[in-house]
């Protein structure tokens, strides 16, 4: 009761005491804001509008409560203003838009919502995914009352989708805008370029580089990129693979395989002769491409994969206790998997083989329809496009 309490109280005093602060400063014409995840790390999505942003010498910065985030990065470090300083709510005040492609943004911090009042609100997203999201887990009458109240429902300017086809299914579903728009994801535009050193913000440098030389010496280099669970456990943990076996079986194939876990997971692991852990909060986007296959489960990094048309496999070892205790899929998710579904190790090992060794391409059709729907541009330029839009908006 006490912190119901005390939410009411502050927003409360948001509306009183913060929001008449918009009428104090205009907005300067063309700054863009960019907020990050609540670590305030330059990741994801709102990285790459953001480097895109450097590149072309654009009026843009990067908000973030992380003194470590503003002090690692010298060379971009005055585009990158610290939330905390007095410099950091004036440039939020006078933001013309802000980015961000998380929604916990609004209502886990209030303050960037009652000090962006004026400004135009840009949602990026970050999963092409059939699971319900958003407005999906809501339920109509006091419950979405108070989510638009407490700002965990935004309605926002411009909602960034990839095609048609999510912008029906997911962005016209599940949130809401005033206008969705099919530029594609900015993080995918590294997926059609070398990777510079801005792209390189916020990589496994290290491993980077080393799973490059392997590559280079010939291995075949696969990801596996699961998608978390309520309880924190993964197929490892779970018992489902064996760690040990899966590295000799690896090591045997003269293969690679890239552990990005997700950052929700409870577990991390050590690195083996054959096997490679990511830090689950790096950016494994610069990586993909050196990669020859995707392994996932009902991870939504699937479809980002499709863009680079290399096999994907789906190791659902707990299809049925995932459906009972975590989020309930689509059904068109069965319908639109494109790749080989597999649910124990063995299989697993046979679906690796088949696709790296044996070149068994058995689902590239499937992929083929799944992009072809996914995605209307395939050029890299979905940074460039959103820029785009931002000009419209200033003349």
């Amino acid at each position: 009761m006490l912190k119901k309490v005390i939410s009411y109280i502050q927003i409360a005093f948001c509306w009183i005491i913060i929001s008449p602060l918009n009428l104090l400063i205009a907005r300067e014409r063309g700054l863009t804001v960019v907020i990050g995840k609540l670590s305030g790390e330059i990741a994801d999505n709102t990285k790459y509008l953001f480097i895109h942003g450097i590149r072309k010498n654009k009026n843009i910065r990067f908000l973030t409560q992380s003194k470590s985030v503003l002090n690692a990065h010298s060379d971009i470090k005055k585009h990158i203003v610290l939330f905390t300083s007095l410099k950091g709510v004036i440039t939020l005040l006078k933001a013309s838009q802000i980015v961000v492609d998380y929604s916990h943004w609004s209502y886990r911090n209030p303050l960037y919502f009652f000090l962006s009042l004026k400004a135009k609100k840009v949602h990026l997203w970050h999963g092409l995914t059939f699971k319900p999201v958003e407005l999906g887990l809501i339920a109509n009458g006091t419950p979405y009352l108070k989510s638009r109240l407490f700002r965990h429902v935004v309605n926002y300017d411009l909602m960034v989708s990839t095609s048609d086809f999510w912008t029906k299914h997911l962005y016209k579903k599940y949130f809401l805008a005033k206008d969705v728009e099919n530029y594609g994801y900015p993080r995918n535009d590294v997926l059609f370029r070398t990777p510079d050193h801005l792209d390189l913000i916020g990589v496994d440098v290290n491993k980077f580089k080393l799973l490059k030389m392997a590559k280079e010496k010939g291995h075949k280099i696969a990801i596996y990129s699961p998608t978390f669970r309520d309880d924190g456990s993964d197929a490892f943990s779970s018992g489902h693979l064996n760690i040990e076996k899966l590295n000799t079986f690896l090591s045997k194939h003269n293969i690679i395989l890239v552990l990005k876990m997700h950052p929700l997971n409870a577990r991390t692991y050590e690195d083996l002769s054959n096997i490679v852990n990511y830090d689950k909060d790096f950016d494994v986007y610069p990586v993909m491409s050196l990669s020859d296959m995707m392994i996932t489960d009902y991870s939504s990094i699937y479809i980002d994969y499709l863009i680079i048309d290399r096999p994907i496999v789906f190791f659902n070892y707990d299809y049925e206790k995932y459906l009972e205790q975590n989020r309930k899929l689509q059904t068109k998710f069965l319908d639109t998997i494109p790749g080989v579904v597999t649910t124990e190790q063995e299989g697993l090992e046979k679906a690796i083989l088949d696709h790296l060794i044996s070149d068994n391409d058995t689902h590239k059709s499937d992929r083929t329809k799944l992009k072809e729907i996914s995605y209307e541009f395939f050029d890299g330029d979905s940074a460039h496009r959103i820029f785009c839009k931002f000009e419209k908006w200033q003349k």
